[in-house]
């Protein structure tokens, strides 16, 4: 049987997703990660919430926060292997942004004094007082709309970083075309499955711990051997495995 053609795009070459060299994509090949279509069936094992808080206040440390932050000011280090300290303050509290082996520059130019960012991270405590170290996003108020809630965490092969899996994640996505159901309707609905082109969005954008469990119905859809043996047949010859 002929592979349809609006599949074509997803046998292409990795290095065709953005973010992915030649490097980036034999790295990958160690994960079995050889084509997009390897990545849209590479789940996320986790899930990191960035919604904004008021305040880091708010999270129990060691935890991720995101909180508008306005830069009070710089502390650089008067000694090498100290670390450069960013002091600013939320709507509940003052603390710290940690750099280590910072860049002054860097830093003046993305935290300007008196300016306002929104900063994500890993909130821990320090002598009792709370502070971020190299947050993972630092950004301007405008930009706040391209932080997702809800973050994927996807499995990474070395040189490769969480970042650009996530963008080539979403890259091969956009790739994945509309097909016509081929699973019985009534089975669809004894478990609860979305269609596979929503099972692909919900699993790539998880909302919450529950649905990166093995139990949440697009990954329960995605990960029976009938899903994707729907969009690459197995090889004349081989042994049909038992699905359902």
């Amino acid at each position: 049987m002929p592979r349809p053609e609006a599949l074509f795009p997803l046998f292409s070459e990795l290095t065709k997703l953005p973010g992915i060299g030649p490097k980036g994509a034999q790295a990958l090949a160690g994960l079995g990660v050889e084509r997009p279509l390897d990545l849209l069936f590479t789940l996320p094992h986790g899930v990191i919430d960035r919604r904004l808080k008021r305040s880091v206040l708010e999270v129990e440390p060691p935890a991720v926060a995101t909180v508008e932050v306005r830069i009070l000011s710089h502390d650089a280090p008067t000694r090498k292997g100290r670390p450069y300290r960013v002091m600013v303050e939320d709507a509940g509290t003052r603390f710290s942004l940690v750099f280590f082996h910072a860049r002054t520059p860097w830093l003046e130019r993305h935290l300007p004094v008196g300016e306002r960012r929104i900063v994500s991270g890993r909130v821990e405590l320090f002598d009792g007082h709370p502070q971020m170290a190299h947050p993972d996003h630092i950004l301007p108020r405008a930009e706040a709309h391209a932080l997702p809630e809800h973050e994927p965490v996807y499995p990474l092969a070395a040189g490769v970083t969480a970042k650009a899996m996530r963008k080539a994640a979403e890259a091969a996505l956009a790739l994945a075309p509309e097909l016509d159901e081929w699973i019985d309707p009534h089975l669809l609905a004894r478990k609860g499955w979305p269609s596979w082109h929503e099972a692909l969005r919900q699993a790539h954008h998880p909302e919450g711990t529950a649905e990166v469990g093995r139990e949440a119905p697009a990954r329960a859809r995605l990960t029976t051997c009938a899903c994707r043996r729907a969009i690459q047949p197995r090889p004349r010859g081989a042994a049909r495995k038992k699905c359902l």
